[in-house]
């Protein structure tokens, strides 16, 4: 809601339209009842059932780091325009160079669950925008790998200087976020897919 509130504000003002495709195994009305998490206040507004959200929020429900999950997430992003289909096999969509994507991780915090969501979803990040992977600090509090682990290891995968750690954003606030620029884009998004399953069989 808060990323909608701002894309909204952006297009009052004159700016392009946004949206933002969200993606959570819960529906919005259990996380809003999850008073351990969050206790809503008597006059607490949902989200969810506001104009802004209407408007901008694509929502999902699954787990991000799901095959069928990511097929929606695919689908949004086609009639968003942000992804143009190609007619091979091995690259079937492109990114639309007009367009502009952030993605923000802080669904998996496991490293294997991450690393799925990182071949996923990072490589829709757009030249110069931004990959967040949230809540860095996690592997040193669990004591085992975990969001920079699996971060580090997307960035091995990836071709020399395509992905970019922020040094003055690195671990950014208490929950220690790591902001990673899109430097450059020089291989599709099958790319990232075909290095990690070749990696996995080696």
């Amino acid at each position: 809601y808060f990323f909608a509130t701002i894309l909204d504000w952006i297009e009052r003002e004159g700016g392009p339209a946004g949206s933002v495709v969200s993606v959570d195994r819960h529906h919005p009305d259990l996380v809003f009842a999850a008073n351990w998490f969050c206790p809503p206040c008597a006059d607490c507004v949902r989200s969810y059932q506001t104009p802004v959200w209407e408007r901008k929020v694509r929502f999902i429900q699954g787990l991000a780091d799901d095959q069928e999950t990511f097929q929606h997430v695919v689908a949004n992003l086609h009639e968003l325009d942000c992804l143009t289909p190609q007619q091979v096999p091995e690259i079937p969509f492109m990114m639309n160079t007009a367009k502009t994507i952030i993605v923000n991780l802080d669904a998996n915090h496991e490293f294997q669950g991450l690393m799925k969501e990182l071949i996923y979803y990072a490589p829709f990040v757009t030249l110069n925008s931004y990959l967040i992977v949230q809540d860095a600090k996690l592997d040193k509090i669990w004591g085992t790998a975990g969001p920079t682990a699996a971060l580090n290891a997307f960035l091995q995968l990836s071709p020399p200087g395509e992905f970019v750690v922020e040094e003055d954003l690195k671990f950014h606030g208490y929950s220690q976020h790591i902001y990673v620029r899109r430097a450059q884009v020089t291989v599709p998004h099958s790319y990232f897919l075909q290095v990690a399953m070749e990696a996995m069989s080696s």
